[in-house]
């Protein structure tokens, strides 16, 4: 029964994504709501729409309202991603500052730890674990929502998430994070169709906050550690990439002096393609390699022992340390 559950909710996400999207794609266009050229770090030659990130969204609920009973955590992670969803669509249209943004991000954060929904490491008192949890969530939040700056990237990454998210509930009987995995990643690949280069259709900030939200709350609900107690670092393989770039936008930005929260062309994907010459399609594709390794140490540190996850993790952070220093040199706009 299990089993059916989880291919209905993949399957019933997939089609309301691929059938929907050309909808939000009109209403997009007719309302006005699209992502105007600029010039500067806005390069798409003519608009292009938003509303990406809505219809993900009723993608995802939608098996969810009508296969699974909804309980404190579920509760918490529909209300959670329904307040960033809105505010999403606010900023789309420019209606609100960085300030008030974040506000919502904290709010949204807070409904979510108050669910239940709350980072469990046994070596570490109960405040640290829910402060942490804070942290964690705020971040997934931010590093989604940075990591939209390229056709396909965001969208792609948070379904290879999603999939890597859903092997591992599957073996460890989270039958939540399942459900909720399988239905994100449908969404995801049906939307990819319209996203992937030339994008017809933006995923917006109200789709990658509420990705990064769900993710990142799924990411701290599985179990990794049934053979190997360190294999709780997994959670970071699972959003590598987009830690990774939101690390790097900070550090580079800083180090020029410039606020963290204002856009510049610091991203690492950006740089890759630059430097490459690639466009964007194979350089997304380049980068979804490296998240696909990171999603099979994922799998293999469940497996395996402590000493490999310390050397494996080692080896990740040398490699991204090493690829963001050959990228540094690279001059952008």
């Amino acid at each position: 029964m299990n089993e059916i559950v989880l291919v209905f909710s993949f399957v019933l996400s997939f089609l309301m994504a691929l059938y929907g999207t050309p909808l939000a794609q009109k209403a997009a266009f007719r309302y006005g709501i699209l992502d105007q050229p600029d010039g500067l770090l806005k390069k798409h030659e003519r608009p292009v729409p938003y509303l990406g990130g809505l219809i993900v969204y009723f993608a995802f609920i939608s098996p969810i309202s009508l296969m699974f009973a909804f309980n404190q955590r579920l509760l918490g992670i529909l209300f959670a991603s329904s307040i960033l969803l809105l505010v999403g669509l606010f900023d789309d249209l420019k209606a609100l500052t960085p300030a008030i943004k974040f506000f919502f991000q904290v709010l949204a954060t807070y409904i979510l730890l108050k669910s239940g929904i709350v980072i469990d490491l046994v070596i570490l008192p109960q405040w640290l674990d829910i402060a942490l949890s804070f942290v964690w969530i705020l971040t997934a939040v931010n590093a989604f929502n940075i990591i939209d700056i390229m056709d396909g990237l965001a969208s792609s990454v948070g379904a290879l998430s999603c999939l890597t998210l859903l092997l591992v509930s599957i073996y460890t009987g989270d039958f939540l994070v399942a459900v909720l995995a399988a239905s994100l990643a449908g969404g995801l690949l049906a939307f990819l169709r319209f996203n992937w280069e030339p994008a017809r259709i933006y995923l917006g900030d109200a789709g990658s906050m509420v990705l990064g939200l769900i993710i990142g709350s799924l990411a701290m609900m599985v179990s990794y550690t049934r053979f190997n107690r360190l294999a709780f670092v997994s959670g970071i393989f699972v959003m590598g990439i987009p830690l990774f770039d939101l690390a790097y936008v900070i550090l580079l930005r800083s180090l020029k002096g410039r606020s963290p929260f204002l856009g510049s062309p610091d991203h690492f994907a950006l740089r890759l393609r630059r430097r490459t010459g690639w466009s964007s399609g194979r350089t997304v594709a380049a980068i979804l390699f490296l998240q696909l390794a990171l999603s099979a140490l994922v799998v293999i540190n469940f497996f395996s022992t402590p000493r490999f996850t310390l050397v494996s993790g080692a080896l990740a952070v040398l490699l991204f340390v090493a690829l963001g220093w050959r990228l540094a040199g690279v001059k952008m706009e």
